[in-house]
């Protein structure tokens, strides 16, 4: 309330009561002061909760709240924004070898159940999938933790480019790519082959309702991917989003990543992936 209202009001009120009706016109008048105080308190409090929700809600869809410093809200630079295409500060560093990526997959390595008459089975497979596509050899969709990138290329060619163990996966912070690379937990990053052929080949029948499957033991499913790939004159590669060297416990890497060729200089596959900390 305005004080020069509340001033006029208090004139008024002496002249017109004297002395008893002032004091009676101030009492109610003090009423009015609180009641309006009261207000205004209840009005700040419900103002401070509609902002600490609209800061969480930014949190929660990466983006950075209004007034806020923070890292960059879009795909492929620092830790701020979703995982995506990565950035031109990171995919400037990598020269593809121009070897087409088909069938390419993202999924997790995990159970999976399907029925043997009575029998309700459960097998390890590759699971969760879901397709995703690449600008050459650039990924467009990034690996959570634990993810797991399949794709497939001519056999004929990669062959001729691998020479031996050319090949590594190289992996640097995103928000840091010159600052040299992220030892990664648990591989000298030669391998091209985290799943096995069983993993692509589920059992028919089963609870991820893939219908490319095969019945029979895990040598049987990994007999009939194998020559599968080899009737259509493909590879297929994997890489597991593995934990890196660096990271605390409870504590995450973004980082992006190369399968990178020494002979050539030209890389395989790209891709960033969150990386957790080995002690998780």
């Amino acid at each position: 309330m305005n004080m020069k209202i509340i001033g006029a009001f208090a004139v008024a009120a002496i002249g017109l009561g004297g002395t008893a009706g002032a004091d009676a016109q101030f009492s109610g008048l003090g009423n009015s002061i609180k009641n309006e105080a009261k207000k205004q308190k209840k009005k700040a409090e419900r103002d401070a909760a509609r902002e600490a929700k609209r800061a969480l809600d930014n949190a929660v869809d990466g983006q950075t709240p209004v007034g806020v410093s923070g890292g960059s809200t879009t795909g492929g630079s620092g830790n701020g924004g979703p995982l995506g295409k990565p950035s031109a500060s990171l995919t400037n560093y990598t020269k593809c070898a121009g070897l087409p990526l088909s069938n390419i997959t993202i999924g997790k390595l995990g159970s999976y159940s399907f029925q043997q008459g009575f029998s309700k089975e459960k097998r390890t497979g590759f699971i969760n999938r879901r397709p995703a596509k690449a600008d050459a050899c650039i990924l467009n969709s990034g690996l959570q933790k634990d993810e797991i990138l399949y794709f497939e290329v001519d056999e004929s060619s990669y062959r001729k480019t691998r020479n031996g163990s050319n090949y590594t996966l190289q992996c640097v912070n995103s928000d840091n790519p010159g600052g040299g690379t992220v030892p990664i937990h648990g591989t000298n990053g030669s391998s091209d082959s985290y799943l096995g052929d069983s993993h692509m080949k589920l059992a028919c029948g089963n609870s991820e309702g893939l219908s490319d499957c095969a019945n029979g033991k895990n040598s049987d499913r990994a007999s009939a991917h194998s020559a599968d790939l080899k009737k259509r004159s493909k590879y297929g590669a994997s890489f597991l989003a593995r934990a890196n060297d660096l990271s605390k416990r409870g504590q995450s890497k973004r980082l992006y990543c190369q399968f990178y060729d020494k002979n050539s200089g030209k890389s395989l596959v790209a891709f960033e992936m969150m990386s957790k900390s080995p002690y998780d």
